[in-house]
């Protein structure tokens, strides 16, 4: 039986796109080949349905003389995927991408001075990790990661895995760095004076996101701030003292702000717990600033001996403070869950406070952590492998924030 014109047509149409995604170069000499008139007509006729086809598929229709036979076969659908036995591959729309980056340098503030060492150099050196990203793609979010006492930027970088994250969620990474002429022991100078009212250090690694911004474009209404043991004290004076540099911070055995500031006090309120006054706090807070200050993610282990899990509840007291002496603001709601352990997770309780259904602070008490980052590289100091993992956790509260 004699097949229809048209359907010979469309036979033929998809055969060479088809041909195409296999045998590029016979598909293309088979449409661009030699024609008598008779077979002319019927190449013009094949090309108007593979257009008319194309138009149907992409949101652009381009007009028919814009479009070569090659470039028609060049944007014809990719075919569906092969059976797996098959060698023949599909071909994938090829993207260009940067590959990561790791950038190092330091920052200066001239606000960084540290008492009582003021002529100690105001500045401080930073590692700035840039994901892989699509060329032209938008600005990116900034998390800032501050380590602990007797750490290293790199080894914060490698032991809490954030970079890891960072690929996969599309966000930055900087990590600073305490120098040893500033702290022996590597630690940030939280209790000092100068830091404590929200310069000195504190000073410093707003310039560090200042520099990182030279770098890479950076979304400013997504810029955040963690840190872990002296590093998380210092990430909460950075909230309390500059609420409108970062959308949401998160403290990860840590301490509050002290009133007063001091070396001596520091040892017994890691030992003891800051004696907080949130009411003295928040007066303060609200005497200077017009904004609430970003919403605050805790983590804490029950079994610290170095930093009592006495300042996470102090922290989160002085939050719920300053929220609830904003203006108009009214108490907040409060949620509780038990989280049993699993074999990949210690067991954790979890405090939210909620403001009109957006948890405004989290609270995550780590039942026999001891002083380290939950769900770290157990092969450096200062992690336990065991989670939750403090860095995903940390991630799903920052990535829901903005300032």
């Amino acid at each position: 039986m004699r097949r229809q014109p048209c359907v010979v047509v469309r036979r033929t149409a998809r055969f060479l796109m088809h041909l195409d995604s296999v045998f590029p170069k016979t598909a293309s000499l088979l449409i661009k080949a030699p024609l008598s008139p008779k077979l002319h007509r019927f190449r013009a006729r094949i090309t108007a349905l593979m257009l008319r086809k194309l138009r149907q598929k992409t949101a652009a229709p381009v007009p028919p003389a814009a479009l070569t036979p090659r470039e028609l076969i060049d944007l014809a659908p990719t075919p569906a995927p092969v059976a797996p036995t098959s060698i023949v591959e599909a071909k994938l729309p090829s993207v260009e991408r940067t590959a990561a980056r790791t950038f190092e340098g330091s920052a200066r503030s001239s606000d960084g001075a540290t008492s009582p060492w003021l002529l100690l150099p105001r500045e401080r050196a930073y590692r700035l990790y840039v994901p892989p990203r699509l060329k032209e793609s938008a600005p990116l979010p900034l998390v800032v990661m501050i380590h602990g006492c007797r750490q290293t930027a790199a080894a914060f970088e490698r032991g809490t895995r954030m970079n890891a994250i960072a690929d996969r969620a599309g966000f930055a990474v900087l990590y600073p760095e305490q120098a040893t002429f500033a702290n022996i022991r590597r630690c940030w100078n939280w209790f000092e004076p100068n830091t404590a009212a929200g310069n000195g250090e504190c000073a410093i690694i707003l310039e560090m996101v200042k520099a990182a911004n030279q770098h890479i474009e950076l979304d400013r209404s997504r810029v955040y701030v963690a840190g872990m043991s002296s590093g998380g004290a210092l990430a909460a004076l950075l909230a309390y003292h500059h609420p409108d540099a970062f959308a949401a911070v998160a403290v990860h055995s840590g301490l509050p702000p002290m009133m007063p500031p001091s070396a001596a006090a520091a040892i017994s309120a890691m030992e003891k717990g800051v004696r907080v006054d949130p009411e003295a706090l928040a007066d303060s807070y609200w005497n200077t600033h017009e904004v609430s200050p970003p919403p605050l993610l805790i983590l804490h282990g029950d079994a610290d001996e170095t930093v009592t899990e006495r300042n996470a509840t102090g922290l989160m007291q002085v939050w719920q403070k300053l929220l609830e002496s904003a203006p108009l603001a009214v108490q907040l709601a409060r949620d509780e869950r038990e989280f049993t352990d699993t074999k990949a997770a210690r067991a954790y309780s979890q405090i939210d406070l909620h403001r009109e259904g957006r948890i405004v602070v989290r609270s995550l008490r780590i039942h026999g952590l001891a002083h380290a980052w939950s769900g770290g590289d157990h092969a450096l100091p200062f992690n336990d492998e065991k989670g939750p993992d403090a860095a995903v956790a940390i991630w799903r509260f920052f990535e829901r924030q903005r300032r």
